[in-house]
C-alpha cells in the first residue's frame, strides 16, 4: 500500500510540473538556468503522463479487487483529472 501511496505522491508532483511546462509553453523564457528546465520538462511532459497512468491503473486494480485503499480520495481524484487533461493535451491538441 505503501508504494501506491508514493507512486500518487509523485504522480501529484509530475503534474504540477505539467502544469508548469505548459506555463513555459505559452510565455516568454523566464527560465535562466537551463538544467533546471530541462528537468522539469522531462518530469512534467515526457513522464507525468506514464507514472500518472500507472498510479491510476494500480489504484484502479486495487479499487475493483475491493483490496483495502488507504489513499485520500482528493489525491485520487487529482491524479484522475490531469490524466484526462494530460490525454486531452497530448492526443486531441496536437
Amino acid at each position: 500500500m505503501k508504494g501506491l501511496l508514493f507512486l500518487s505522491r509523485l504522480a501529484l508532483i509530475c503534474n504540477v510540473l505539467f502544469l508548469f511546462c505548459l506555463v513555459l509553453q505559452r510565455t516568454d523564457d523566464f527560465m535562466t538556468n537551463t538544467e533546471i528546465k530541462g528537468i522539469v520538462i522531462v518530469l512534467g511532459w515526457f513522464l507525468a503522463p506514464f507514472i500518472n497512468l500507472a498510479a491510476n491503473s494500480w489504484y484502479l486494480i486495487r479499487r475493483m479487487g475491493k483490496a483495502a485503499v488507504n489513499l485520500p480520495a482528493w489525491l485520487a481524484v487529482t491524479n484522475l483529472l490531469f490524466l484526462m487533461l494530460q490525454f486531452f493535451i497530448h492526443f486531441m491538441l496536437t
